[in-house]
């Protein structure tokens, strides 16, 4: 039986799958090979013992990439829901997405979730995404303009492009500057005639 570090045996549950979590996100910074026995290693508990706590390696790449996911659609919320106007609520959708796309790890977990997920993890992932996209719907929808189907999906291509321009190495307050620009430019034109 391994020893419990915690008070409660929930709370030690919840620091190994943190620690696993962590020692995997490591491993996959560093370009390592993520395995059972590696993340076991980092963690100081014998491989089979991971498996009381996640039930394979993908689910541990689905954590890594999922971690942030919520403090990310906390932010983004924020920021809309303090935009007075609804193509004001538009343009903080997308300011703040692009803010917290440059933030730092965005393109290695893309990547990794790209080439390393299940389906059914991947699905997971995008379900997490559909809370952005509501966001962005609901902003549009109270927009009054006369695409709204067509301007979600310019304004949110707009946001995806300029993430991965910054994860490529462009400057981010040029490409914020610039998608800011043309997502004003966008709503604006297809604005519903008065």
């Amino acid at each position: 039986m391994p020893k419990i570090n915690a008070p409660t045996v929930r709370e030690h549950r919840s620091r190994m799958e943190a620690a696993l979590v962590d020692a995997a996100e490591e491993i996959l910074r560093e370009g390592g090979g993520l395995t059972v026995g590696a993340v076991a290693g980092r963690v100081g508990i014998a491989r089979s013992s991971v498996y009381k706590y996640v039930g394979s390696v993908d689910e541990l790449v689905e954590a890594v990439v999922a971690r942030d996911f919520p403090r990310w659609v906390a932010a983004v919320r924020r920021e809309v829901d303090a935009a007075p106007a609804p193509a004001e609520r538009i343009l903080a959708y997308a300011r703040a997405n692009i803010a917290e796309g440059a933030g730092g790890d965005h393109g290695w977990r893309v990547g990794l979730a790209h080439a390393s997920l299940s389906d059914q993890a991947r699905e997971r992932i995008m379900a997490l995404h559909r809370d952005l996209e509501t966001m962005l719907g609901e902003a549009v929808r109270n927009a009054d303009v006369r695409h709204p189907d067509l301007l979600q999906a310019a304004v949110q291509s707009l946001v995806d492009t300029a993430v991965r321009a910054i994860d490529a190495g462009e400057d981010p307050a040029a490409v914020t500057g610039f998608t800011l620009g043309a997502i004003a430019s966008i709503v604006r034109d297809d604005a519903a005639p008065a």
